[in-house]
């Protein structure tokens, strides 16, 4: 309805609109529980924007906006929402005008609690100095929709990346080191004869020695890198931008000297060791080979003895 006014409407000025039957329009909402307000813009001196004011507002969208119907209409959009929030709306606002049909997009905001959250706005211009804007607020739905993607990212035991999100994040350094001219690390790991563990403490500790041997690489590397836990006790390691190849050999020395000390459960020492398999990135290998070099590396150590980690060399020197 409103958007068939809307089209009917376009080509008046903004000087010749009613707005009685505006408000008539926006009193029908009132019983709607999405927010709806119009703005028109405020111009500067030199004909630019310099922001909007609200001209009407219905009782869903005051609401919304934590304040009366009265206290808000006459306000600027700067005077309303706080700083981010505004900046967010104004460009969408402006996007509306210059664009001259709908448009929709998720603003986020932040309460005046300091709680983050997101409104998802539809905006339809008017003429050319107004805009109709609807409302809802989609806080809970994003925070759901962002814990699903965490959940999808993560390993349910250990919290860490898993294999998803690995990949996604290898491509990502592959890009950034092509584009950059970088180098970057990448390894497998895993608990060498780790079914020991289980078959004599039980799954139980045999869960709680993943969990703290996932903390021990943690703790022991830079907080760039990532941790990713790949199948039951095999991980891997994303090196974010190495300095010089020889890092890589320092930073997996780390990790090996972490692993010596032994894990204590209800009163039980448990030594462990791992072996692993590294490769140095420059970006002109794909994802699939690098993980192909770092577990063909990996499986060398393991046939070398184990308790120990072979780095390659770079892929234009293999």
């Amino acid at each position: 309805m409103i958007k068939r006014r809307l089209t009917e409407n376009q080509n008046l000025k903004s000087d010749s609109i009613n707005l009685n039957q505006l408000k008539l329009i926006v009193d029908a909402l009132d019983s709607s529980e999405d927010g709806f307000a119009i703005w028109k813009k405020i111009k500067s001196k030199d004909k630019n924007i310099e922001n909007f004011e609200l001209l009407l507002v219905n009782e869903a969208g005051a609401k919304l906006a934590g304040h009366a119907k009265s206290e808000l209409v006459g306000k600027s959009l700067t005077e309303i929402a706080e700083n981010e929030s505004s900046k967010g709306l104004e460009a969408l606002f402006k996007k509306a005008l210059l664009a001259g049909h709908s448009v929709k997009e998720i603003v986020p905001v932040i309460s005046r609690q300091g709680q983050p959250g997101a409104f998802e706005n539809t905006v339809v211009p008017y003429g050319n100095d107004l805009v109709f804007a609807t409302y809802r607020n989609v806080s809970e739905q994003q925070r759901e929709h962002k814990k699903l993607l965490w959940i999808s990212e993560h390993d349910f035991l250990t919290g860490m990346p898993n294999r998803t999100k690995l990949q996604e994040s290898l491509a990502e350094s592959i890009a950034t080191a092509r584009k950059e001219g970088l180098l970057f690390g990448f390894a497998f790991i895993d608990i060498d004869h780790f079914k020991n563990v289980n078959d004599i403490y039980g799954h139980e500790i045999g869960d709680a020695v993943l969990v703290n041997f996932v903390k021990r690489i943690s703790n022991s590397l830079p907080k760039s890198a990532l941790v990713a836990r790949i199948s039951g006790d095999e991980f891997a390691i994303l090196f974010d931008k190495l300095e010089h190849e020889n890092q890589l050999t320092d930073l997996m020395a780390e990790v090996f000297s972490a692993m010596r000390r032994p894990f204590r459960f209800n009163g039980k020492e448990i030594l462990i060791t791992c072996s692993a398999g590294c490769v140095i990135v420059d970006g002109s290998v794909e994802a699939e080979e690098i993980m192909r070099i770092a577990d063909k590396a990996m499986y060398g150590a393991k046939n070398g003895g184990r308790n120990r980690f072979l780095v390659e060399s770079i892929p234009e020197a293999i």
